[in-house]
């Protein structure tokens, strides 16, 4: 009977562990793709770009033949703040193949 009791206390502390609050959550990276930045590219930077790079600055471009042309150049924050307007901006940084990688705290 006491390992019976104990079982089910043992029971009871594990619902209350699985229904507390939700920690707050931490800090998160979002990689935007050069082809994530031509859609920025071309909402507000030059309606014809297709595709944005950065490489210490954000530059967009469209598909031309045989090579890219330059349509203008744009804001990584404001790029960070266009994709996901309800997160809050923390910062940005450079990623791999010019991708762009955008902090936000949700």
């Amino acid at each position: 009977m006491l390992a019976i009791a104990t079982a089910a206390l043992a029971c009871l502390g594990a619902l209350a562990v699985s229904t507390a609050p939700a920690q707050a959550a931490g800090p998160i990276d979002v990689t935007y793709s050069p082809l994530s930045l031509g859609e920025y590219c071309a909402a507000k930077v030059n309606v014809q770009s297709t595709v944005g790079f950065y490489n210490g600055w954000l530059a967009c471009y469209k598909w031309a033949t045989p090579n890219l042309v330059y349509t203008g150049s744009g804001s990584a924050p404001a790029a960070c703040q266009w994709f996901n307007p309800t997160y809050t901006y923390l910062g940005y940084a450079q990623g791999g193949a010019q991708s762009l990688i955008c902090k936000y705290s949700v």
